[in-house]
């Protein structure tokens, strides 16, 4: 029986990856992570998207240098967040592989991990039994079946969506999870506190859509979300999915008068499509009392970044 045609596309991709991306990259000790008031700090979050760890040794051990930095650091990382599309084609070994190097890690306890559009698009059930998991194991906490969930970390919340359906590129999102969003951010917004909210899939006309991508945003229930995000204060919405790269749309302002904003995380495996194109690159954050601050990393090669759009700062209200 002919394969799908969208089935066989990605078939014929894994055939013919290019060798490049088995470059196995070596983390540098000489450039280490520094807050700017490492002795206010409330909370630090690692962050990362797109790793599309395929069964290849080299994507793993790549992967694994971003713990590496974290260790390298004098600084206390207290989260990490992977915004989906943590695999290539959702089969067994990569979840394995991609695992391993979280397993293996001791840089960070709070892990928070989300399935994109390549988690979802061929084994979806399966998948996220696999995910939530591993959520469950890192978190100590109970999904109860669900591919969304919320936990406090330094008591600041931190709420993740997930698509609910098997996808090709967009999300799906419930009323169920629209619902359980708006209780979450009245919760963590209630005593002015910031709140993080990722998903994989970013809002439709931010951060360059739909020019850079026809089809790259949340998908049909895109207003209702946002509409219950700008509803709260402080809240920093992290997505991945486009590989924009740290371009002047990596960072977009949702409602400027509650202090909502949106941060798009460039893609880690492989190079991104406008600015600093470099792969390996996250951002973390520093929550202080007044503000929050981000700073682009190369996680892969444990350096800075020098450039525009590389230092995001903002004032709570």
């Amino acid at each position: 029986m002919a394969l799908p045609f969208f089935i066989k596309k990605y078939v014929d991709q894994i055939k013919t990856i290019s060798p490049k991306y088995d470059v196995i990259y070596t983390v540098s000790k000489d450039d280490p992570i520094v807050f700017e008031d490492s002795t206010n700090v409330n909370l630090s979050i690692a962050m990362i998207a797109d790793s599309h760890l395929p069964n290849r040794e080299s994507a793993e051990l790549n992967l694994s240098n971003a713990f590496e930095d974290l260790s390298n650091s004098q600084e206390k990382f207290d989260a990490f967040m992977m915004a989906g599309d943590l695999v290539d084609y959702g089969t067994n070994n990569e979840y394995k592989r991609f695992f391993r190097a979280f397993d293996n890690q001791k840089a960070v306890s709070n892990i928070f991990v989300t399935l994109g559009n390549h988690d979802a698009r061929f084994f979806y059930r399966k998948n996220i039994k696999i995910v939530m998991k591993k959520v469950e194991e890192y978190l100590k906490i109970k999904t109860e079946g669900r591919s969304y969930y919320s936990y406090d970390v330094n008591g600041y919340t931190i709420i993740v969506l997930c698509t609910e359906k098997r996808v090709l590129e967009k999300a799906h999102i419930s009323k169920e999870q629209i619902a359980f969003l708006d209780k979450e951010l009245q919760r963590g917004t209630k005593d002015g506190k910031p709140v993080f909210v990722m998903c994989h899939q970013p809002f439709a006309e931010t951060h360059g859509l739909p020019e850079v991508w026809k089809t790259g945003d949340m998908g049909e229930q895109n207003d209702e979300v946002r509409a219950v995000m700008e509803k709260y204060k402080n809240v920093f919405f992290i997505n991945g999915h486009l590989h924009g790269g740290i371009f002047e749309k990596i960072a977009e302002t949702l409602n400027e008068e509650n202090g909502v904003y949106s941060i798009s995380i460039p893609g880690y495996r492989k190079p991104n499509n406008f600015g600093i194109k470099d792969c390996g690159v996250g951002y973390y954050c520093e929550v202080y009392d007044d503000r929050v601050v981000f700073k682009a990393r190369n996680f892969l090669k444990g350096e800075y970044i020098s450039g525009d759009y590389t230092r995001l700062e903002y004032k709570l209200i």
